[in-house]
């Protein structure tokens, strides 16, 4: 299958901009990840004196990824190199690890083609082209076809009219807009390189959603178009091992996995009284099982053990967010917002207006049962008319703002803009990034115990080491789990970083972005190359990342 561009991106001007700093957005509880057919133009020009062109969107779209079924990732080489996070990689190391090595623990270099190392049921898949399918959609539904039905058919079509691509119908603004996503999958994907386990997640819970940090969360893998390497000249993300500086412009391309920014303020109460804790309690129970486990240090089980780990820790920022007063302070300033602006247009406040107070109904009735017997007879029919609120209100926002404002993530490739910045914390400051001196440091300060404890490979390396080499950074981007793995990209579509987590303080976003002390947090392109020359004697692919391919 050949690499095909996708049409003309779709361009949508944000209208009534001040002109004001960035931090100055309007509808910023929104957030910013901007879909690439109605990127902000204009908000670009107005924030950052940048305006990309209709060939820069194009080739950062073509040039991301979504990888296997949850993460991000890029082309970072001609030669189909794929840059993602070592945790996105991790079931299929283990998967592949030798009998009688532990490459999740002791890292892989394949060293040449021949030794890279198929990752069975693997795909990549890269987005080619986008179309709005919102008023076929609507006619569909029009005429008497449920949502579910009328989203089939029009799989079934696009299926039949282009059988070459895989095709996504994309739900956004919770059904005020459908778009139709065509994509190329890549099937034959091979390990290239992967750093130790404990490098890749130095720190291990404790440190996980924090900032400063330390974890060389990369992975290299490579596509594969009939058992050669794929070329991908046309469209890869160049290098700038430099990194970025502070205040500087930078940008997120990836799949974030999903927000509930248009979620109501009484829905957010209930996931605060009701379903994290429930959850998390569940989760907490997993991890006890897993932890007493005799197979407990198994590769796959230690992978398992760190899935549920990341999601306790996620889960519990997703409900601190929502237990913090000034986050649920701006959820009910900008619910209040939409409803005034549907209030003073007597069509939307007669088609709208009494959404939000149905939405809270309902969640007073799923309390009454949650955790009961009947909850499992009651909240599918509670849930599906929640869904058609939902979508009531998707309309009435698409409705006042149109495509000015993101819609909430989908697992779906957005574009995020944001800043390199440190933030306030704990009574003092965190830089805008770390080094390696600072990861030495922790591994002395903490007695070289785990999980602040560092390879042997490295121990024995420090003397070779540059310790002034940044290690990860903070930047204020709006990303959301899915985003692993994404690339951090310069004005001019160079990698300035890899996206891998976030602060604490970040996880709130999930349901209102606020970027006063929420961060991003990216391993800087500097200690990938510097472990990948110093560590792993990887100095050929350093060279092919750096140089923009160089054959092995």
């Amino acid at each position: 299958m050949n690499l095909t561009a996708p049409s003309t991106a779709k361009v949508a001007f944000l209208g009534a901009l001040l002109c004001a700093p960035v931090f100055a957005q309007q509808h910023k509880d929104l957030g910013r990840m901007w879909t690439f057919e109605n990127a902000p133009m204009a908000w670009f020009q107005e924030a950052y004196d940048f305006k990309p062109s209709k060939e820069w969107l194009e080739h950062a779209q073509l040039s991301a990824l979504r990888f296997g079924r949850g993460c991000s990732a890029s082309f970072v080489s001609p030669e189909g190199l794929i840059m993602t996070n070592h945790h996105c990689a991790r079931d299929n190391i283990a998967q592949v690890s030798a009998k009688d090595q532990d490459w999740l623990r002791d890292g892989f270099y394949a060293g040449s083609y021949d030794n890279e190392v198929k990752l069975p049921g693997l795909t990549v898949q890269q987005l080619l082209a986008t179309k709005d399918i919102t008023a076929d959609i609507n006619g569909k539904i029009a005429a008497g076809k449920s949502v579910a039905d009328a989203t089939a058919e029009a799989q079934k079509e696009a299926e039949t009219a282009d059988p070459t691509r895989t095709h996504q119908i994309v739900t956004l603004y919770q059904g005020g807009m459908f778009q139709l996503y065509s994509y190329r999958i890549w099937d034959d994907i091979r390990l290239v390189c992967a750093p130790h386990g404990q490098s890749a997640h130095f720190g291990g819970d404790p440190d996980n959603f924090c900032f400063p940090r330390w974890g060389l969360d990369f992975t290299f893998v490579r596509a594969y178009v009939d058992g050669k390497p794929a070329d991908t000249s046309q469209h890869f993300f160049g290098w700038n091992t430099a990194g970025a500086k502070e205040g500087e412009l930078v940008f997120v391309v990836g799949n974030p996995g999903r927000t509930g920014r248009l979620q109501t303020f009484a829905q957010c109460e209930f996931l605060r009284d009701h379903f994290y804790p429930t959850q998390l309690a569940g989760i907490r129970s997993r991890l006890a099982d897993l932890n007493a486990a005799e197979d407990k240090d198994d590769p796959k089980k230690r992978a398992e053990i760190l899935r549920f780990e990341n999601t306790r820790k996620a889960f519990e920022g997703f409900l601190a967010g929502l237990q913090d007063e000034r986050i649920m302070g701006i959820k009910r300033a900008a619910e209040a917002a939409i409803r005034k602006a549907v209030s003073e247009n007597a069509e939307l406040q007669k088609k709208y207006g009494d959404a939000w107070d149905k939405i809270a109904e309902l969640q007073a009735k799923k309390a009454e049962v949650f955790g009961t017997p009947e909850a499992a007879k009651a909240m599918p029919g509670l849930q599906d008319q929640e869904r058609l609120e939902q979508k009531r209100i998707g309309e009435a926002f698409f409705a006042v703002h149109g495509t000015n404002i993101p819609p909430d993530a989908t697992l779906t490739l957005r574009l995020s803009d944001g800043v390199v910045k440190g933030y306030k914390m704990n009574g003092t400051v965190a830089p805008h990034f770390t080094s390696l001196y600072g990861l030495f440091a922790r591994h002395t300060e903490f007695g070289g115990k785990y999980p602040f404890d560092l390879p042997k490979a490295w121990l024995d390396a420090k003397d070779k080491l540059d310790l002034t080499t940044p290690f990860n950074f903070a930047h204020t981007n709006d990303i959301i789990g899915g985003n692993s793995g994404s690339p951090v990209l310069d004005k001019d579509l160079k990698v300035i970083g890899l996206i891998f987590d976030g602060n604490i303080e970040s996880l709130g976003n999930n349901y209102v972005f606020d970027d006063e002390v929420a961060r991003s947090v990216s391993v800087h392109p500097a200690i990938i190359i510097e472990s990948l020359r110093k560590i792993y004697g990887a100095g050929k692919l350093a060279d092919e990342i750096e140089n923009g391919g160089k054959k092995q």
